[in-house]
């Protein structure tokens, strides 16, 4: 299980990378990494996640511009859950729990990209919400999407039937919340970008476990909107949702039933 941290590590700094490129207008796929302020190329030894920045004393070997933490952070968050997710799926090296690792892996890395870039910009990129339609659509139209789908809150997702459309009906009820929201402030109080997300979701966790996801990212995101009005003294306050949509499926995946045992105890279900 340690090999998905240290790989979690590297993948993480190619998100961050992705995101930031995203930022910026520039091209994430083919183009070398380099020094945000003086331009300069990163060779390798400048690329090992989170041993570079503690060996550069968090600055550019060439400018000595100092690193953003952003960068060991997202290394360190990243290595983290995706250990975690390994965890939780008790991934095998097998086909079949590969796959499973590999769906949810997929929407969680997006999730994370869309996090980071919603943070600094309220924005949400719509190449990424294709992509994440994509994988679904592969998994969904290849057979394995019911094979590899998995329950997480068993007592939210007792009181649904999981049919062939599902997924649409999960994604249709994960997004109406935020739609709702969005069509009665006009776009004011809620971008249509968070109803997107939302959708992506839904189409990749079963009907309970969307809910159960789309409210503790609710619940998150109210918390951190208190700090914001306290902070700053002012009701309105803009908020980019996308990050805690990422935590409440994160949450959803590892502790979802965690979070509804004490349901189970108490109806006996």
């Amino acid at each position: 299980m340690f090999a998905f941290f240290i790989f979690g590590l590297f993948w993480g700094s190619f998100l961050n990378n992705v995101a930031f490129r995203l930022e910026r207008e520039e091209d994430y796929f083919f183009s070398r990494s380099k020094c945000p302020q003086c331009g300069q190329f990163l060779s390798w030894k400048e690329l090992i996640p989170i041993i570079s920045f503690l060996w550069q004393r968090g600055k550019c070997c060439h400018c000595s511009t100092k690193i953003s933490w952003r960068y060991p952070l997202s290394e360190l968050i990243t290595g983290i859950w995706v250990y975690l997710l390994a965890l939780a799926l008790q991934t095998k090296f097998t086909l079949l729990s590969f796959s499973q690792f590999i769906f949810y892996f997929s929407l969680l890395s997006i999730l994370f990209v869309l996090a980071l870039y919603d943070w600094k910009t309220f924005l949400v990129d719509d190449r990424f919400i294709w992509l994440a339609i994509a994988i679904f659509l592969i998994y969904y139209f290849s057979g394995l999407y019911f094979k590899v789908v998995k329950d997480f809150s068993f007592l939210l997702n007792y009181f649904f039937d999981f049919s062939k459309f599902g997924p649409i009906i999960s994604g249709l009820i994960s997004s109406s919340f935020f739609l709702f929201f969005f069509l009665i402030t006009k776009g004011k109080g809620m971008g249509f970008g968070d109803v997107k997300v939302a959708f992506i979701i839904g189409l990749f966790l079963k009907i309970g476990d969307a809910i159960l996801s789309i409210m503790l990212s609710s619940f998150l995101g109210s918390v951190y909107g208190i700090y914001l009005i306290i902070k700053n003294r002012r009701w309105r306050q803009s908020l980019p949702f996308v990050p805690f949509f990422f935590l409440g499926v994160l949450a959803t995946i590892i502790f979802g039933m965690h979070i509804t045992k004490p349901y189970f105890d108490l109806f006996k279900i």
